[in-house]
C-alpha cells in the first residue's frame, strides 16, 4: 500500500511539473499577444489601465483570503501586466516621435 501511494504522489508530482511548465508557456503566449495589440493600437492603452485597475479592486479581496502566497503571486503578475502596458506605451511614443522627425525631414 505504502508502495502505491509513493507511486500515486510521484504522479501527482509530474503533472504538476507539467502543467506549472503549460502555464509558464501559456503566460509567454499572453504577455507577447498583449504587449502586441497595446504597440499596435496605443489608443487602447488609458482604457487597458483602467481596466486593470479595476479587476484589482475587485479580485484583491478573494485573494487575500487566498493566502499569502496567491497575494504574493497576484501582486507580482499585477506588477507584470503594468510593465507590458509601459513598455508598449514606452514603444508608441518613440514611434510617435520618429514619424514627427521623419515628416519633418522628410
Amino acid at each position: 500500500m505504502e508502495k502505491e501511494v509513493e507511486k500515486f504522489a510521484s504522479k501527482v508530482s509530474d503533472i504538476n511539473a507539467v502543467l506549472e511548465g503549460l502555464e509558464a508557456a501559456n503566460q509567454v503566449a499572453l504577455d507577447a499577444l498583449m504587449l502586441a495589440m497595446l504597440t499596435i493600437n496605443p489608443q487602447v492603452i488609458p482604457p487597458m489601465r483602467g481596466l486593470i485597475a479595476k479587476l484589482e479592486r475587485e479580485v484583491v479581496g478573494s485573494v487575500v483570503e487566498a493566502g499569502e502566497l496567491a497575494t504574493i503571486s497576484y501582486s507580482n503578475r499585477l506588477a507584470h501586466v503594468y510593465a507590458l502596458i509601459d513598455k508598449a506605451e514606452k514603444a508608441a511614443h518613440e514611434g510617435v516621435a520618429t514619424d514627427t522627425s521623419e515628416k519633418a525631414n522628410g
